[in-house]
């Protein structure tokens, strides 16, 4: 009798217990088989959200399976894809001798990588091994010192598809030696010392196919693009508001020996001291066929300069005059239409008047979107009349917006007496 309690206060007859112990265990196996591989990953670092992740066969996921990018291309094997989800992180990635594919998540807004305020590239590929990587749906930015450019390309094909390089001081995206292809990419606010703001190509036959390249800034050479030997391709892109700084050729493309061809590709408001606001050609051969050429600046060859290289242009449109927006020898504008109709271009320099005087070019005192320059100034001293009027330095007592002295000249009668005044207005 008292057993029988014992074993019951222990769970009945005896074999409650192991039953329930059994039942238990299949629940877990049966709950462990359906989420099998399903693991609360880690913090994302710019949302603080936790997310479920299931890996997937060659696929390496940051963060939910590694905690940085780099920890997860070092576990990547030949052909895997590393997959980012969206947020910042802060790293620079080295890709060598492996072919791998990084992306960030289809969808998601796209992953930050900002650097880690080392100096050097954002991402760097090397080695034979790698060609055929691709990478896309990517930001990189933050590029620390002359060589903290976004993309560093040296001597192996690559793919880039839809990815935005900005922010980087050594340069968008830099090209050796390799025929690597950029489609659908932002380059955007990046600087470069001497050559290549956005893009520097160097013995490399790169392609640039839907991209943009906007406001990146280089010391002397090529604001936007610097090519040098090599082939440089553009196709279906746009160049815009490129400035070089100094010494200053190329505003928007600067290409050195070697080719440069430009299909179906818009090049407009780009700057340069010297030469070529738009495109500059120091030797060998540039093809730029079906481009649109509008508001580029330079002191000579406003959309176009060239010494010692052959440029030849079909079935483009040049905004500005054939001796003012093209300039240099071996330059070609068959088939080439040059209009001053297409902007408000009072001074008539290829470049919008309202560029100009938002960027300071050309004074605009009187604030009505014409350059002091071309405005009226009916005494010819300088300074534009209705400044003077304003200013209170000449009289226009019958509030023309035309100085008194200048309507006596025109019409003497208005001054019967002589005395300088229009006559019934001056004693007002």
């Amino acid at each position: 009798m008292k057993q029988s309690q014992s074993q019951h206060k222990r769970g009945g007859n005896g074999r409650s217990l192991p039953h329930a112990a059994i039942l238990l265990i299949l629940t877990v196996v049966a709950l462990t088989t359906l989420f099998r591989g399903t693991f609360p990953s880690r913090l994302n670092a710019s949302t603080s959200e936790i997310l479920l992740v299931k890996p997937i066969a060659g696929v390496r996921q940051v963060p939910g399976e590694y905690p940085t990018i780099q920890a997860a291309v070092n576990a990547a094997s030949y052909g895997e894809t590393v997959l980012v989800a969206s947020g910042i992180y802060h790293e620079r990635i080295s890709i060598s001798e492996k072919k791998i594919t990084l992306r960030g998540i289809e969808g998601e807004a796209r992953p930050q990588i900002v650097g880690d305020d080392r100096i050097g590239p954002i991402l760097k590929i090397t080695g034979a091994g790698s060609t055929g990587c691709e990478f896309e749906n990517l930001s990189l930015t933050n590029g620390h010192g002359s060589s903290g450019c976004g993309i560093l390309i040296d001597h192996v094909d690559v793919l880039i598809r839809d990815c935005v390089l900005t922010g980087n001081s050594g340069g968008g995206a830099v090209n050796l030696g390799s025929s690597s292809t950029f489609y659908g990419c932002i380059f955007d606010g990046n600087t470069a010392e001497i050559a290549g703001g956005g893009f520097r190509n160097e013995g490399g036959s790169p392609t640039l196919s839907d991209c943009t390249m906007r406001a990146n800034i280089a010391g002397t050479y090529g604001g936007g693009i610097y090519s040098s030997s090599g082939r440089m391709t553009l196709m279906n892109s746009t160049i815009s508001e490129n400035t070089t700084k100094s010494g200053a050729w190329g505003g928007g493309i600067y290409s050195g020996s070697g080719e440069l061809l430009a299909f179906n590709t818009i090049i407009e408001k780009n700057s340069s001291l010297e030469s070529g606001g738009g495109v500059f050609v120091a030797g060998g051969e540039a093809s730029l066929s079906g481009c649109k050429f509008f508001g580029n600046y330079s002191e000579h060859g406003w959309s176009v300069g060239s010494t010692g290289g052959i440029v030849s242009m079909n079935e483009s449109t040049i905004c500005g005059d054939v001796d003012n927006a093209t300039r240099g020898d071996g330059i070609n504008n068959t088939g080439v239409i040059f209009t001053s109709t297409c902007l408000s271009d009072h001074n008539k320099n290829g470049r919008d008047d309202s560029d100009e005087i938002a960027l300071g070019l050309t004074p605009d005192c009187d604030g009505n979107g014409v350059p002091d320059a071309q405005d009226l100034d009916c005494n010819q001293n300088g300074i534009v009349d209705s400044c003077e009027i304003r200013a209170g330095w000449i009289h226009d007592c019958n509030k023309n917006g035309v100085p008194d002295r200048c309507d006596i000249d025109l019409e003497p009668e208005i001054d019967a007496d002589g005395n300088g005044q229009i006559d019934g207005c001056a004693a007002e």
